[in-house]
């Protein structure tokens, strides 16, 4: 019956043609990546006496702006026009649109497509806001709770940093401080001053003369004076300082070569930027690149293989929590969108955030997913890649000491 009624509306002009044939899950699925070309291009060959501008957000059940979703303009009875990419923000626009009753049909992997109809005329832009249901079944959802289970190189940073009692600078509070010059970083810390001796800005604790013992990505530097603004100072992901010996952990103290009475500077350097590159005019997006292994059955979705890919739970990589975001205590969530190649690792040139509260949680995921290690899928006994949508949720841990 409602088959019946929508095969009648449609032929009054009231739905989108091809909403009205079932459409396969899987079919739907692929349909939702099918079209990569430029937004704005002429619909058909449909004249129109005007045209008008449209604009509009593709968000989630939740209100969150979804990324990569496609969406077409459908005139009834007419033309269909080239799909565009939603951005990072949901939006997307189209100029030249002709005058009149307007479909955009909407679709995403992992959700349902869906439309809504607009009606196209006038000086101001139409506006309109497309909401798509998730229906992929998600994977177990990678938790983060506030600075616990942090792995990788700034494990101990975050660690020591809640409950130490050294001063810790992280990278965003290098960045508010605005500086190159490393030494300026300390400038503001109770009894530790800085001496200019010659060309050179040389860091002294209270009561010392001597020079403090400087560590690198956990390896001492021998020299007796380290020249610290040598070093960029938005190189580092974290710097802690120690004032004497008592206050220095046991992993950073002298031995009969070096001596830590002098005051301890710990540094831990950046380790590669992973922010997406902006992309040269022509270059496919994350989504597109999706698309394109999709489309030349390279790439699988989860319903197309035996053996869906998965994360390893034995070392799972968490992110971690943004200094700005856990310090606000503001939770959040991401869903991330990648490729899982045959020999379990995530295909970075496919990464995207489908959805997220906070862009700031974005990058942490980016890196985590990185280093992660993945069970590959598997279809007729043989690993594939496979696009994997994995979420992320970030939840504060109320109990953590947090800086004063």
């Amino acid at each position: 019956m409602r088959l019946h009624k929508a095969a009648r509306a449609a032929s009054a002009g009231d739905l989108p043609p091809r909403l009205v044939l079932p459409m396969p899950r899987l079919l739907a699925l692929r349909c939702a990546m099918a079209a990569t070309a430029l937004f704005g291009t002429v619909l058909s060959a449909q004249t129109a006496t005007g045209s008008g501008t449209v604009k509009g957000t593709v968000l989630s059940s939740l209100g969150l702006p979804i990324v990569g979703a496609q969406v077409r303009l459908v005139v009834p009875n007419g033309g269909t026009s080239a799909a565009v990419e939603s951005d990072e923000n949901g939006g997307f626009a189209a100029a030249r649109v002709p005058s009149g009753t307007v479909w955009l049909v909407a679709k995403r992997i992992g959700y349902r497509p869906d439309s809504v109809r607009v009606t196209v005329g006038g000086a101001d832009p139409t506006n309109a806001t497309v909401r798509l249901e998730r229906i992929a079944v998600e994977l177990t959802t990678v938790k983060v709770l506030g600075r616990r289970d942090i792995t990788g190189h700034l494990a101990g940073f975050y660690s020591r940093m809640g409950y130490g009692s050294g001063r810790f600078f992280t990278a965003a509070d290098i960045e508010r401080r605005n500086s190159t010059n490393l030494s300026d970083i300390f400038r503001m810390i109770p009894g530790l001053r800085i001496e200019t001796r010659g060309f050179q800005n040389v860091v002294r604790m209270r009561g010392s003369r001597c020079a403090p013992l400087v560590w690198l990505d956990g390896q001492p530097l021998y020299a007796g004076e380290v020249d610290l603004d040598a070093f960029d100072a938005r190189s580092f992901d974290g710097v802690e300082v120690y004032s004497g010996a008592a206050s220095v952990p046991v992993e950073f103290q002298g031995n009969q070569r070096m001596s830590s009475a002098c005051g301890t500077i710990v540094l831990w350097s950046k380790r590669g930027e992973l922010r997406e590159k902006k992309r040269k005019k022509g270059e496919p997006t994350p989504t597109e690149r999706i698309t394109e292994l999709l489309e030349g059955g390279s790439a699988f979705v989860v319903t197309d293989v035996d053996l869906t890919a998965s994360p390893d739970s034995f070392n799972l990589v968490r992110p971690i929590y943004p200094d700005s975001l856990f310090e606000a205590q503001t939770p959040g969530r991401v869903l991330a969108e990648f490729i899982v190649s045959p020999s379990g690792e995530a295909v970075m040139e496919t990464f995207s955030a489908v959805t997220t509260t906070h862009r700031l949680f974005v990058e942490p995921v980016r890196r985590a997913v990185r280093d992660q290690r993945f069970t590959p899928a598997f279809k007729r006994g043989k690993p594939v890649q496979q696009v994997m949508q994995l979420p992320f949720e970030f939840v504060p841990d109320s109990t953590a000491r947090r800086r004063k």
